[in-house]
């Protein structure tokens, strides 16, 4: 069976600054997530639902106990709103414990999530690790949703790839030129379903 990596990038935590207010960490969170959803791996630019900021230890579980968690920027992620809603109270670990840890999830911030995540050939996120699939059954990251925005991306880049060959006049073909126009009419299609399902509250394939 075909693999492709999860991810491409490694998430590095770069804001030195301390904020009461943890929306204000956005922008922040954007760049360290490379504009990508830590769990899924969803592109930002792809949806027009905007992100979300998700707490890794959620509030319901620290608000009593240690409340600099709600503003401490190791315990934000940058979320898409699927996986935000998806996660939302879930946790398990001992809330009261100094280090920030939720045992039902691999931090994405923290481990390489592609030691445990993969795509298979139809862009299904897959796991063999027990708790990758956890994550998998958790986070719903098996439903469909997933697949389609794998590949729209998956298209895009193909259409990149055609785009640089076209800039060499020795690589322009009428196969080619049609090649690209059928491939950009297929984008366009597949990122108007793509967006309005993952708008559409009430799907949940």
């Amino acid at each position: 069976m075909t693999q492709y990596v999860f991810r491409k990038f490694k998430i590095s935590r770069t804001c030195s600054k301390n904020f009461v207010d943890y929306t204000s960490y956005r922008s922040y969170l954007k760049e360290d997530f490379h504009h990508r959803c830590a769990y899924c791996n969803l592109l930002d630019t792809a949806i027009t639902t905007p992100f979300e900021i998700d707490h890794y230890i959620p509030e319901k579980i620290f608000k009593d106990v240690r409340p600099e968690l709600k503003y401490e920027y190791a315990n934000l992620m940058y979320s898409c709103k699927k996986c935000n809603g998806a996660k939302l109270h879930q946790y398990d670990g001992d809330g009261t414990c100094s280090s920030i840890v939720n045992e039902l999830f691999y931090d994405p911030s923290t481990v390489d999530l592609n030691n445990y995540f993969y795509r298979n050939e139809y862009g299904t996120i897959s796991s063999d690790d027990p708790k990758g699939l956890k994550m998998i059954n958790l986070l719903h990251l098996h439903r469909s949703i997933h697949n389609m925005a794998w590949i729209c991306e998956e298209i895009d880049q193909t259409l990149d790839r055609i785009n640089s060959k076209l800039k060499n006049p020795s690589n322009v073909t009428p196969e080619l030129i049609k090649s690209k126009q059928i491939l950009s009419d297929y984008s366009l299609l597949c990122k108007q379903v793509f967006i309005s399902n993952y708008n559409n509250s009430n799907f949940s394939l």
